[in-house]
């Protein structure tokens, strides 16, 4: 298939789509061969989806279970529930093409709705249905063949995630190149999934333009504007907002968890590097929250249940009115089926307040205190120096990040110079949709 051939070609290093230098490229592929096999699943299903020549074989009406049979012409078999078919109608009546949104409300929908007659179209590629409540719909074969109960996992579900520690050297760490990712969807596909996978990568040759950040956030949508802007200046600074406005050591942290929905990745772009200090630290979050899981689980309930208070106060950057932002969120939180899906740690804005009594005070502090020593462990911990026009792109809500003290001499007239930008999860996840889908025409 058309689609299958194209959207496979994202993860698959070719000439046209320099992901990787040369001297470590085979190795790289070979870790990121497992997306081969999250393209192989999903496009397994959505293949059939447009194959043209796919018509219905046959159909079962059932009305003890409320449910029509659907026999394709490759053999398989779908069962589909009378209520969901008619609330799922595509007709012009019912569902919008243009805003693909349904019209029809969900109180104006009979629950047992039930089939008056039902038929083939002449050609097969159809189900024409006749409801109890007078509507009559059409299903094309190609939407039918789309549609699993239970639902098929979205693409996002099925790239998996990777955890690394200090063998993820900047040496072995995914790279691609910007112009590769502005011109090439299927570079920019495949850089989108590495930052799902490892929650980090390297993207080099930006040069010393401070435009090419917000390029790059434009080409996957649009920046995350916080606080601080659209982007953000690091910068040794005499009259800081923020401490990483100075020459400080920073510890390993994520970025703004005062915020109720943080930025999902963090893009740092160097423009200049340090020649006294300034190296970029980083360790997964992931991680160290799944060995402290294992080796102390105490330790991990503390940290995934315990809210932590984190604020920032200041004076916005955008609108210079002031602002004081406060959240209240676990160190380590988990989704609905209790997996790690998000790292909040950020010591240099974490609040004076807590959700315990006195008497459980301390017991926080030595979690806390656990968790930030396992990050520096020398398993877990990788450092280098970003050099001018690379950037490091790595996940805020997994991937922790620092940076060594330095200094700026005086009358230097090259002083460390990073920019930073963000972009939201959703609109990341949004992208790599439409690209899949865009492969699939």
């Amino acid at each position: 298939m058309m689609f299958r051939s194209s959207l496979l070609r994202v993860l698959r290093y070719s000439n046209t789509c320099s992901v990787f230098q040369q001297n470590y490229r085979e190795s790289l592929q070979n870790k990121f061969r497992p997306l081969d096999n999250v393209l192989n699943r999903y496009t397994s299903v959505r293949d059939n989806a447009s194959a043209i020549n796919q018509n219905v074989a046959g159909f079962k009406v059932d009305k003890s279970t409320d449910i029509i049979s659907v026999q394709f012409s490759d053999n398989t078999e779908t069962r589909y529930p009378f209520v969901w078919l008619r609330d799922n109608c595509r007709c012009s009546k019912c569902h919008d093409k243009s805003s693909v949104h349904r019209i029809q409300l969900l109180e104006n929908l009979d629950i047992d709705v039930h089939p008056i007659k039902t038929e083939m179209h002449i050609d097969g590629h159809s189900i024409i249905v006749k409801w109890s409540d007078d509507h009559k719909s059409e299903y094309p074969v190609n939407w039918l063949k789309d549609v699993k109960f239970p639902a098929a996992q979205d693409l996002i579900d099925n790239i998996d995630v990777k955890y690394w520690g200090s063998e993820m050297t900047k040496e072995k760490m995914p790279r691609f190149s910007f112009h590769d990712v502005m011109s090439d969807e299927s570079c920019l596909y495949s850089w989108l999934a590495s930052l799902h996978m490892y929650g980090f990568s390297i993207l080099d040759n930006l040069g010393d333009n401070d435009k090419n950040l917000f390029r790059l956030a434009e080409k996957v949508s649009y920046p995350r504007q916080t606080c601080y802007g659209e982007d953000f200046v690091v910068k040794s600074n005499p009259d800081p907002t923020n401490l990483a406005y100075t020459s400080y050591r920073l510890c390993l942290h994520t970025d703004l968890p005062f915020y109720k929905y943080e930025p999902g990745i963090q893009i740092l772009h160097c423009i200049q590097s340090s020649e006294h200090g300034g190296s970029n630290e980083f360790a997964d979050g992931f991680k160290v929250a799944d060995d402290i899981q294992q080796k102390d689980p105490d330790i991990y309930d503390i940290l995934s249940s315990v809210h932590i208070n984190f604020v920032d106060e200041g004076k916005d950057e955008v609108s210079n009115t002031p602002y004081v932002l406060s959240d209240w969120k676990p160190i380590i939180s988990l989704d609905g089926r209790g997996r790690i899906k998000q790292v909040n740690f950020n010591n240099h804005v974490r609040g004076v307040q807590m959700s315990v009594g006195p008497e459980d005070v301390k017991k926080v502090y030595h979690a806390l205190a656990t968790f930030n020593s396992a990050l520096y462990q020398k398993d877990n911990f990788t450092s280098f120096k970003l050099k001018e026009g690379e950037a490091a792109c790595f996940n805020n809500t997994r991937v922790l990040h620092g940076r060594s003290a330095f200094t700026v001499p005086p009358g230097s007239q090259n002083p460390r110079h990073l920019q930073g930008i963000y972009i939201d999860w959703d609109v990341i996840y949004a992208r790599m949709r439409a690209i899949a889908a865009e492969k699939k025409k």
